[in-house]
């Protein structure tokens, strides 16, 4: 596999078309073809199957466009890169994040790095946990921000955490409950509740929750984003329990957050590739990741870094 492989199957992704890929990249459709019948032979997997007179996404076809995209993207900053060890400069800081850290803690945390210490290039990319886990595995992100369970050879917690979920709740509905006191899922659930749509992480250990406080709303809305999550929150009057990373670091106007009566934990880490006790300028960002989350976080707590070699049952 090479670049010219990935861009070809993401235009086909992308246009649903062989025919119209083919156009786009100035190539013949037989070529287009080959290339994508020789991917899979590769891979052992179909990567499309066709639904009419178009061709869409297999599962591992949706599952490998992903991989393309973040590969596409090293091949593409391999230059710059290369150049920077080459002259001596600066390399861009590659940090790998999941969407709740992305989002809510890191903006927070280098707005507070002081801009004679901060990288001049840094480069964010939001994955899921196990790309995190292969982007420093690959050298794509020296640093990597993610939750638990991410147990993966040759990558280290450096420094693992937890903290509650809340409930988020339009302003009209909130005034009615302290701000410091803990609100229990049959005071604060509506008739729409917004929870998390992740099978191995938070889903089942809410739904548990809610089935043994005996609450059953009338309409429920499953996101795999908090972003989103609260979104539904401000348009729709809905009410939302989330990961706290992203409701107390990019909560939208008009939500306002209450502590969840019910203990659910969220547990994540900073993670590095290889011997990354040397690399002092990390260990600096992540102090200061550390300070910004208690600054954040009501009842954020650092725990012991060998949790993060726990099985994946320990934190569902």
């Amino acid at each position: 596999m090479n670049q010219k492989d990935f861009i070809t199957f993401l235009k086909v992704a992308e246009t649903s078309s062989v025919t119209l890929a083919a156009d786009i990249l100035g190539r013949s459709q037989p070529s287009v073809t080959r290339c994508i019948q020789d991917l899979e032979k590769t891979l052992g997997f179909a990567l499309f199957e066709r639904v009419g007179r178009r061709i869409s996404l297999t599962t591992e076809g949706i599952a490998f466009e992903e991989e393309a995209r973040r590969m596409l993207a090293m091949f593409e900053d391999l230059p710059t890169r290369t150049r920077a060890r080459a002259g001596q400069m600066e390399i861009p800081l590659s940090i790998s994040a999941t969407s709740a850290l992305g989002t809510g803690l890191l903006p927070h945390a280098i707005e507070r790095w002081p801009k004679a210490k901060r990288p001049k290039d840094i480069q964010l990319m939001l994955a899921a946990p196990n790309a995190v886990a292969q982007d420093l595995r690959s050298g794509n992100a020296r640093i990597g921000f993610a939750s638990l369970p991410l147990d993966v050879p040759g990558v280290t917690a450096e420094r693992v955490f937890s903290a509650p979920l809340v409930v988020a709740m339009p302003e009209s509905r909130a005034a009615q409950f302290p701000a410091i006191l803990p609100v229990s899922l049959t005071e604060a659930v509506g008739d729409t509740l917004v929870t998390m749509l992740d099978q191995t992480r938070l889903q089942g250990r809410i739904q548990q929750a809610l089935d043994t406080a005996g609450v059953r709303p009338e309409r429920v809305v499953k996101a795999n984003s908090s972003i989103a999550a609260l979104q539904f929150v401000s348009l729709l009057g809905a009410t939302a329990v989330v990961e706290p990373i992203t409701a107390y670091g990019a909560t939208p106007p008009g939500v306002i957050l209450r502590p969840l009566a019910e203990n659910i934990e969220f547990s994540f880490g900073f993670f590095m590739a290889g011997n990354a006790a040397e690399d002092r300028e990390m260990q600096v960002f992540f102090d200061i990741c550390e300070a910004t989350l208690g600054t954040l976080i009501p009842q954020v707590r650092r725990l012991d870094t060998t949790l993060s070699s726990k099985t994946k049952t320990d934190y569902d």
